[in-house]
């Protein structure tokens, strides 16, 4: 009986030190950091654990908090007040993550870290944005805002155990007056360059019209000239002797052959 008593006790020992040994232990899993809180509720914070497999008694009565320590983005919409006081919606995406030796005191210190970075993305875009109107914001200016963001985010997230990596303004909308400004505006320009196009159009035939009246002024005065010249006496008699002349050339007369003016009549061939 004693044998007997003694290997059931040796087997129940055995049987409570492999399930000791299975809850002897604890893991952290790739990209994340372990914290050690005490069977009393006490955190350890004189370590951080590792990823990996971590062995010790004291695990039956512990246990181990995991915190991701991986880059992380937040992407939240908020709306400001530009400088020129137009309601504007801005799109703020930050990159993060947990101070990954200082998991411990976060653990101990803040019970929503997330919503103090968001509180704190609000605020620094609450300060920067009202420097910069929407439109210069979506032009030329947002590089220059970004970096100011970036200097408040770098100074205020250390003091919750987060890490900076970068803030960027990913969409800055067009405040709704402005946007109506805009599109009026345009169609006026529209407009007006619309009516210069016809008052071109107009002066250009005018000029056409002024050059075709001019030319045929111009025309007319010339053509009155010349039949005033042409009916001069002077003119007449030049004119007549120029035909007499050509007719002297052809070697007849301008009245004909035959007949008592032509250079071959019968009544001078007879004296011959």
């Amino acid at each position: 009986m004693k044998n007997i008593s003694k290997f059931l006790t040796g087997g129940v020992l055995a049987i409570l030190l492999i399930i000791a040994s299975f809850n002897s232990c604890e893991g952290v899993k790739s990209g994340h950091k372990g914290v050690e809180v005490s069977f009393g509720g006490k955190t350890n914070i004189s370590k951080v654990y590792d990823e990996g497999l971590n062995i010790g008694v004291h695990w039956i009565y512990d246990h181990m908090i995991e915190y991701d320590v991986r880059e992380k983005t937040m992407v939240h919409v908020f709306e400001f007040n530009d400088k020129n006081n137009m309601q504007t919606r801005v799109e703020l995406s930050l990159d993060y993550n947990l101070n990954p030796s200082k998991v411990n005191i976060l653990h101990t210190e803040i019970t929503d870290v997330e919503t103090k970075i968001i509180k704190t993305l609000k605020s620094a875009g609450k300060e920067v944005v009202p420097q910069y109107s929407a439109v210069e914001l979506n032009i030329n200016k947002r590089t220059e805002a970004e970096q100011k963001l970036s200097k408040i985010m770098q100074t205020e997230l250390p003091e919750f155990y987060v890490e900076f990596a970068r803030v960027q303004m990913t969409d800055v909308d067009i405040p709704s007056q402005v946007a109506k400004l805009a599109e009026e505006t345009a169609v006026q320009l529209g407009r007006n360059e619309l009516a210069k196009k016809k008052e071109a159009e107009q002066v250009a035939l005018a000029k056409a019209k002024v050059a075709t009246a001019q030319g045929n002024y111009d025309a007319g005065l010339l053509d009155a000239k010349t039949k005033k010249l042409l009916s001069q006496p002077a003119i007449l008699e030049l004119k007549r002797l120029e035909v007499e002349m050509e007719w002297a050339k052809k070697g007849v007369s301008k009245y004909g052959n035959n007949n008592v003016f032509g250079s071959d009549v019968g009544i001078l061939k007879g004296l011959k």
